[in-house]
């Protein structure tokens, strides 16, 4: 069987989500001639060099455009139907709550399931908001902070950027 080489997007992804999960010490993958070795020890071995894995794919033309960074408040798809949200517009005891990853946000555990989280909930520091799928990996999102739901910035099942906007909380006090 014969697989593609992930685009920049997809090892993207697979390095922030490598980065965000505590219990992966190491990870090494291969696609072809793609390979991709990630440690979390201070020495690399001398036959996975870092740029390896980009060589190969940024060579392929689909995913030049994927290179190029997102903005620092990336604007939410035509088709989504939120309305676009400025951090500026926070107020002091208001917590942005941000995709620490690139994924597909989910906001209920599994289809025909309520949602973790709906405007006006409590919620407290441990509590799950969402879900973010990561090349079907999935990653709870936890408030962090005890308070009130106020803002859910995203629909279901919606492409979410690192660092996008997801929700709003009032912290309690």
């Amino acid at each position: 069987m014969s697989l593609n080489p992930p685009d920049i997007a997809e090892l993207k992804a697979i390095v922030d989500w490598a980065n965000l999960t505590q219990d992966v010490r190491e990870l090494s993958l291969k696609f072809g001639d793609v390979e991709l070795f990630i440690s979390r020890d201070q020495q690399q071995p001398a036959s996975a060099p870092a740029p390896a894995p980009v060589a190969p794919v940024a060579a392929t033309p689909a995913s030049a455009p994927v290179a190029v960074p997102a903005p620092a408040e990336p604007a939410p798809p035509a088709n989504s139907g939120t309305v676009p949200f400025s951090a500026d517009a926070l107020a002091s005891d208001e917590v942005l709550i941000k995709a620490p990853m690139v994924g597909i946000f989910y906001a209920a555990p599994k289809p025909g399931a309520p949602n973790f989280v709906s405007v006006g909930d409590k919620v407290a520091a441990d509590s799950v908001l969402c879900i973010v799928e990561v090349m079907k990996l999935m990653s709870n999102i936890e408030a962090q902070v005890e308070g009130t739901v106020v803002r859910i910035l995203v629909e279901n099942e919606q492409a979410v950027e690192f660092g996008q906007p997801l929700m709003v909380i009032k912290r309690d006090g």
